[in-house]
This record gives C-alpha cells, sequence and structure tokens, in this order.
C-alpha cells in the first residue's frame, strides 16, 4: 500500500471519529436541553369500567401526585421527575389497578390509570361498609357514587389484609361465591344480595321473585349453580316465579320448593 493511501485513510477515520464525537455531544446537548425543560402538558387518563363509573377522578389522581411531589406536575421540569417513583406510589392507592406514566417527545407527561374492579359490597355491622374487587382487596366506597354490586351480609368475619391465607375465613367463602356470580351473565343478572347465616350456610337473594335460596356450604358449589340455573330457566315456565318461599339446594341431585304459609 502507497505511502499516499494510507495517509488519505488515516485522515477519514479522524473525520469520523470528530463526527462521532460531534454527534455524541449534540445528543448529550439535546438530552440535558429536554430534562432541563418544563413539562408542556399533563394528560391523565382513567380507563373506565363497563358501566362507565369512575372509583377515582383525573382530578384525583392530579392531587395524589400533588401531595407526593409538593407541587402541581404541571409546573415541573422534566429534570425532577422520577416516573417510576410516582408510578410506585399512584399503585398505593386502594382504587388503583394499574398505572403507566410515560413522557412524549413533546414533553407531555401521560399518567394511565386502571381502576381496580369490585363485584361485591360488604355490608359492616356497626361500621364502615366496603367493596372486595375481583383479586379479593379491600376497595373503601365512593363517595356519590354507588356501583351496581352484590351486597354482602350477615355472619362477616372482620377484614384483614392476609384473610385468604386463613382457611376457615369466611371471606373466602364469600370471594368464591362472589366469582361465580361475576363471572356468569345469567346469575349476575340473578343475584341482588349474598347473606352468610350463623352457621356459615349461604342464602342468595334474587333481583326476581320472593324465593330464598338456600345452598349451604360452599361445598359443590358448581353442581349447586348447575341447578339454580336449570331451575330459572326451564322449571320456572312450568311452576311460576312466587310458588315457593325458598329454594333448597342443599342435597345432591334435587331442588326442594319450600312455602311457609
Amino acid at each position: 500500500m502507497s505511502r499516499k493511501r494510507k495517509s488519505g485513510i488515516g485522515q477519514l477515520n479522524v473525520v469520523k471519529a470528530v463526527f462521532a464525537l460531534l454527534l455524541l455531544a449534540f445528543l448529550g446537548f439535546a438530552t440535558l436541553e429536554r430534562l432541563e425543560s418544563p413539562v408542556e402538558a399533563v394528560i391523565i387518563k382513567v380507563e373506565g369500567r363497563a358501566d362507565n363509573k369512575k372509583l377515582i377522578s383525573e382530578e384525583e389522581v392530579r392531587h395524589i401526585l400533588k401531595g407526593q411531589i409538593g407541587y402541581d406536575i404541571s409546573i415541573s421540569n422534566t429534570r425532577g421527575l422520577d416516573l417510576l417513583s410516582l408510578e410506585k406510589y399512584l399503585k398505593e392507592e386502594s382504587r388503583i389497578e394499574d398505572v403507566e406514566i410515560y413522557l412524549d417527545k413533546k414533553n407531555r407527561v401521560h399518567v394511565i390509570v386502571i381502576q381496580k374492579d369490585p363485584i361485591i359490597r360488604v355490608e359492616v355491622s356497626g361500621g364502615e361498609d366496603y367493596y372486595l374487587d375481583k383479586n379479593g382487596f379491600k376497595v373503601p366506597l365512593i363517595k356519590n357514587q354507588i356501583l351496581r354490586v352484590p351486597i354482602v351480609t350477615g355472619q362477616i368475619d372482620p377484614y384483614i389484609p392476609t384473610y385468604a391465607e386463613e382457611e376457615d375465613h369466611n371471606l373466602n367463602m364469600v370471594m368464591t361465591m362472589a366469582k361465580k356470580v361475576s363471572q356468569d351473565e345469567f346469575l349476575s343478572a340473578l343475584v341482588e344480595q349474598i347473606h352468610i347465616d350463623k352457621n356459615d350456610e349461604i342464602v342468595l337473594v334474587p333481583k326476581m321473585g320472593r324465593a330464598k335460596i338456600l345452598l349451604g356450604q360452599i361445598d359443590g358449589i358448581d353442581e349447586k349453580m348447575y341447578k339454580l340455573k336449570t331451575y330459572y330457566q326451564k322449571g320456572i315456565k312450568h311452576i311460576g316465579l312466587d310458588k315457593f318461599d325458598e329454594l333448597n339446594m342443599k342435597y345432591e341431585g334435587q331442588v326442594l320448593g319450600v312455602t311457609n304459609s
């Protein structure tokens, strides 16, 4: 290789190195400038439930963020925002299932909130009612907002965060029953109330008709639900809605109608 050609290659490598350094410097400057630039907008979206009701509003989310960082997020600069920490903080709110916070190319902060999904309301005698979501977590009542979910009444063990680990805690039975109802379109339309009596047995109160439905213990619940659905979908056409005061589903292979009068 000639000396002249070697020199040309060397000069080209120098040019490439200088260009790379300039590019890195430019990117570093641009990144630094972006970090120091103000937030242009805050876009908060609370994902809606099927019934379009909100457990938490966009304004409440903004207020929670303000309480954490000490000022409204809209007057922040991008360097001062720890988005991962803010996500973690919001997830501690009892009405929030999940959250995603990110910064777009226009320095707009996006906050996407997924609400928890309550499936039952638990009535507390002498205390404050609460909801349980589909995962069994406690959700407080929402001011001026009523969710159309079955209510649980009767002899209910007090809520503790670790109740799912205690086999004898009857909220486990309540949750099993609530999931059966919430996951079945027909049962969701039928069941108004889940009552736990003094013997830890389940009584359902339907939205239509006068008959209380005696299920007994949670054992064999799938068969009992099958008998219940079959009765309402087929048997009621021949018997009528209000013939019985009670429907007893406790016994295998049978549906016993009881008239108290």
